[in-house]
């Protein structure tokens, strides 16, 4: 049985999943100790998925997820994570019906803070899927040599949905994986697991390209012992013109 995630935790009340050690802390959140109480009362009840469609977000009773919005692997096996709360990150207002955004005796500010959070994922999202479809309109200017073999989609593969898929000159399979703001070390497993999902060929030949604004030190670091993968950080330029009053 697929149930719609805010459906299937209306069926208990909060003090039950609180009980239960799905819902955490004052208030009520889904976090990084929510995972295996939830998949437990998932088992429990016979629901083999839970989803938020709108939100491309889900959980199989087996622990394979989706949430775009997570800062490491956007999709895989929860168990893989080194955060298992990037499950929900960013999405608590969205798909938990108990949440209180705050502390009781603030209720309104609970919910600004909720608001905020909400925003600033959507922000973060929408920026990603902005720089996916310009990169995708020059790619030229990242490599010259490059030209986008997955028909304009994000490629579906075992480890997760890969921003953009290319060829080389050389005929290399090209994975580019694109963050919004400072790549964090975990980016570097993600790329890494879309590289070992694009071909069952050991000897095909597969470089990365990790689209950034900034990259954490520790990233950088890890780039020095992978020589396939590349580090391209992008910029905005922003140009301004008087439309009023007239100059």
């Amino acid at each position: 049985m697929e149930l719609d995630v805010r459906d299937f935790l209306k069926r208990f009340s909060a003090d039950v999943l609180v009980k239960k050690g799905v819902l955490r802390g004052t208030t009520l959140m889904l976090n990084n100790k929510s995972v295996s109480p939830l998949l437990k009362l998932m088992r429990q009840e016979d629901v083999t998925r839970i989803h938020a469609t709108e939100l491309r977000w889900h959980l199989t009773s087996s622990g394979d997820f989706q949430n775009p919005l997570s800062d490491e692997a956007k999709s895989g096996a929860v168990a893989d994570l080194d955060n298992p709360g990037n499950l929900f990150n960013y999405q608590n207002v969205a798909l938990n019906p108990h949440y209180q955004g705050g502390s009781a005796s603030s209720p309104g500010e609970g919910t600004a803070a909720a608001e905020d959070e909400e925003a600033s994922a959507n922000l973060k999202f929408g920026l990603e899927r902005d720089l996916q479809d310009v990169l995708r309109s020059n790619i030229d200017q990242l490599d010259p040599s490059l030209t986008i073999t997955d028909g304009g989609t994000e490629k579906v593969v075992p480890a997760g949905r890969i921003d953009i898929t290319a060829e080389d000159e050389a005929g290399n399979i090209v994975v580019i994986e694109l963050k919004a703001g400072t790549a964090t070390l975990s980016a570097m497993g993600q790329i890494l697991s879309y590289m070992g999902s694009v071909t069952d060929d050991p000897q095909q030949p597969v470089r990365g390209i990790l689209v950034a604004s900034e990259f954490h030190d520790r990233l950088v670091l890890a780039a020095k012992a992978v020589p396939n993968v590349s580090l391209v950080a992008y910029s905005i330029k922003f140009s301004f013109e008087q439309r009023w009053p007239l100059i």
